[in-house]
């Protein structure tokens, strides 16, 4: 799904969260997906060297690209990142059922991502257009985290599996040994 806005993410009864209007879907190729694994990693250490690296790993250079200024305007983004507050709105029907909805300055997101895509272009490199939709949705996710699970260790999570960035042990619907079902995210 490259589409997250708040208008595309439901957050049911029960709490799980669904999504709508797959209008906008795509593949990552493996050479991308692969660089974008390593960003992700240097993403949750905070090593923007890593994401620097990765970045030039998977866009196309003119030039020799002075990584450490690259990685320095990327913990400048990271930074205002952090500053992208979502707004949690809930209200009560007449028959006593809740409903919430997470919103983000859309308009902030898709500057941020511009920005990203700017900075990269500074340093000579040349983002995939792939990754301009990845890292939107990226940005929308990590602010609907901030609202809905602050606490959430995605990470840490048993059910997400990012590439290995994550616990060692994964089951796909399997039994997890007491005889309940588990079931995995991958991302």
């Amino acid at each position: 799904h490259a589409d997250v806005h708040a208008g595309n993410v439901l957050v049911l009864r029960d709490g799980r969260v669904g999504f709508i209007d797959f209008g906008i879907v795509g593949r990552i190729p493996p050479s991308i997906w692969d660089a974008v694994q390593q960003l992700g990693a240097g993403l949750v250490q905070e090593d923007w060297q890593i994401v620097a690296d990765a970045m030039v790993q998977m866009g196309a250079t003119s030039s020799a690209v002075d990584k450490k200024q690259l990685a320095r305007d990327i913990a400048d983004l990271a930074e205002r990142a952090q500053k992208l507050d979502p707004q949690l709105v809930a209200t009560v029907d007449t028959t006593g059922d809740v409903r919430a909805q997470v919103s983000v300055d859309n308009e902030a997101v898709t500057r941020l991502a511009i920005e990203i895509a700017e900075v990269a272009e500074r340093a000579g490199v040349k983002l995939p257009r792939e990754f301009g939709l990845l890292i939107k949705q990226a940005l929308y996710f990590d602010r609907y985290t901030k609202a809905l699970a602050p606490e959430l260790d995605v990470i840490g999570d048993d059910r997400i599996n990012l590439g290995g960035l994550g616990s060692d042990t994964r089951s796909r619907g399997g039994d997890a040994g007491d005889g309940d079902k588990t079931d995995t995210i991958d991302v």
